[in-house]
């Protein structure tokens, strides 16, 4: 059986910042379904390699190609607009399925069906009015993944999604997450420093760390899964 066509790919890649190379030689083939955990000590380049992925900072070195378009990120400072509702915060992950005109003056009923199951689903139905400067930073997290889930994507890119978290509501999400990504056969590149969710959600882990000789390992987290 032939195996998958990977929905994205990255050859040799590397990354040079400041005279300093965080990671050479990069090569990776994410196929539907896949869940990454990108792990490594603080200044290893993990955001830097999301952003990578994400098409907002340049390689240094090699290429990154897919198949999909569809790509969405949740940044570590969330990006959210605080003189905006949570639900209009939400409905920010469908504009690019709409035109300008289209969400004038409202959003389409069935987006705003979805945001509010969205809301629901993470603890925040009883906040959609609430503006979003006024959210702890748990509440502003989940809305943060809130919107990048209504955005669709068949590749999610994660900064730290769980860190202002308890392991319950982290647990809870990176599950969600998981789920539905498989259902669109998608796949997610997520950092995590949680051992413990890195081994019950990935299916492999990408460790960058300087003293390796590329800057980077990649393992197969379950015995049942091959790289």
């Amino acid at each position: 059986m032939n195996a998958p066509t990977p929905l994205l790919e990255v050859t040799d890649a590397g990354l040079k910042i400041e005279n300093r190379w965080l990671w050479r030689q990069l090569d990776l083939r994410l196929s539907p379904g896949c869940f990454l955990a990108v792990t490594g000590p603080s200044g290893a380049g993990k955001t830097s390699l999301l952003r990578c992925l994400a098409g907002q900072i340049p390689l240094s070195e090699g290429t990154i190609t897919g198949k999909e378009t569809s790509i969405a990120m949740i940044h570590q400072d969330l990006q959210l607009a605080d003189g905006a509702t949570s639900l209009m915060n939400a409905l920010g992950g469908c504009l690019r399925r709409h035109s300008f005109w289209s969400t004038f003056l409202s959003f389409p009923t069935k987006e705003r069906t979805e945001a509010r199951r969205l809301l629901e689903q993470f603890g925040l139905s009883g906040k959609e009015n609430q503006w979003a400067s006024t959210l702890s930073r748990g509440e502003r997290q989940r809305l943060a993944i809130c919107r990048t889930l209504l955005a669709r994507p068949h590749i999610l890119l994660a900064d730290e999604p769980v860190a202002s978290l308890d392991s319950t509501w982290g647990d809870r999400v990176l599950g969600h997450l998981k789920e539905t990504s498989q259902d669109r056969n998608g796949c997610i590149i997520c950092s995590l420093h949680d051992e413990s969710q890195v081994t019950r959600f990935a299916d492999f882990r990408l460790h960058l760390d300087e003293s390796t000789p590329e800057g980077w390992k990649l393992q197969s987290v379950r015995k049942d899964k091959t790289s």
